[in-house]
């Protein structure tokens, strides 16, 4: 538990420092690597490693590969899930989701604008870094339709599915090599996949 505590203010001091309070984000360091260790530091250990991993201690399933195992699995299971969620934040329906999203407002480090910085022209970028971060109607829109110009909805759901067929491989891997249960995983995974909030 503290591991993950130590593990999860790492997420968040990364988070912080590619988007400091008061200041414009820090668009140079927005790149898929840092990306990929917010996700895996902040959400992916704490919200789908940790309780697993607890109830694998809880019935004494205390094999270090098994727990390597299954934090491989859970991991990739975690970064899918914010991928979701970084979506849904732009995307998702308020209605069903429960909030308005603020990722763009906010300038957060999310797969968006990760994804539209890989896809996008030098003019598309000016504009993205001139209104991301910005509490302002107008700025997000111009954000979100250079989203929709780059086809990022398109993007989201291949990725998606990308993401569901190496999980689901990772977890087939399992069968008769390993004392876990795929079931735990499988669950996991259905619960999120396509998931609209």
């Amino acid at each position: 538990m503290h591991e993950t505590s130590r593990y999860t203010s790492y997420g968040q001091c990364m988070d912080t420092a590619s988007n400091p309070p008061n200041q414009k984000p820090q668009f140079h360091l927005f790149s898929q690597l840092r990306y990929d260790s917010i996700v895996k530091y902040k959400t992916a250990y704490y919200s789908f490693a940790l309780p697993v991993r607890l109830a694998m201690y809880m019935s004494s399933l205390d094999s270090e590969e098994e727990h390597k195992t299954a934090e491989e699995i859970l991991l990739k299971i975690g970064h899918l899930f914010q991928v979701q969620d970084d979506y849904l934040d732009c995307y998702g329906d308020p209605a069903i989701i429960g909030k308005i999203g603020t990722d763009i407002e906010e300038g957060k480090c999310s797969w968006l604008i990760i994804s539209a910085f890989k896809l996008c022209d030098q003019k598309q970028r000016a504009i993205i870094e001139e209104n991301c971060g910005v509490k302002d109607g107008d700025c997000v829109r111009r954000v979100k339709e250079i989203y929709n110009k780059l086809n990022l909805k398109d993007h989201f759901k291949k990725e998606e599915e990308r993401l569901y067929k190496e999980i689901c491989l990772m977890i087939e891997n399992l069968k008769n090599k390993s004392q876990l249960s795929p079931k735990i995983f499988i669950e996991f995974l259905e619960k999120i996949y396509k998931r609209e909030k």
